[in-house]
């Protein structure tokens, strides 16, 4: 009986010699796998940096053809803005022309007509003046009615030594 414990013990010593002689080599097999594993992936992480580069290559591109583009559009725009004012200011210089006409017409007629004194005052104290002369009364500055109203220093000076009491 001891001699078959011992052929029992020496046949589980050779079994596991060589399960450990197996298990080597399969380590051996999946770190050299391991190991074409990790050059695999370094060189991915470098492809990786190459597209990350190329990427910020076109967004640096992308970004001065976008400032570019705001740029003209704020050339544009300002262009716009200038063809507008010229056309108010062309439209302003019509109604001027027309408004000339307007007064020489009434000029004429006025100096057809006859006028007293007293008619000639009571024609001429127009709102504006009459809003002048009320903003004198109410001891405002000759500026602040020129503000107020929109009217220039002259005018108010006319009316204020015309109607001085």
């Amino acid at each position: 009986m001891p001699v078959i414990l011992l052929i029992i013990g020496f046949v589980l010593v050779i079994y596991n010699y060589r399960a450990i002689k197996k298990d080597e080599r399969t380590k051996k097999e999946d770190s050299s796998l391991n190991t074409s594993f990790q050059s695999v992936l370094r060189d991915n992480k470098e492809e990786f940096n190459d597209y990350k580069m190329e990427l910020g290559i076109l967004r640096r591109d992308i970004a001065e053809s976008l400032t570019e583009l705001q740029e003209e559009i704020v050339d544009i725009k300002n262009s716009f803005y200038e063809l507008k004012n010229y056309n108010r200011s062309y439209e302003n210089k019509a109604e001027v022309k027309n408004s000339i006409d307007e007064d020489l017409s009434v000029n004429s007629k006025a100096e057809n007509e006859v006028m007293s004194e007293n008619d000639y005052l009571d024609k001429d104290d127009s709102d504006k003046t009459q809003r002048i002369k009320g903003l004198l009364k109410e001891g405002l500055t000759v500026e602040e009615i020129c503000y107020k109203l929109s009217v220039s220093k002259g005018e108010v000076l006319l009316v204020k030594g015309l109607y001085k009491k």
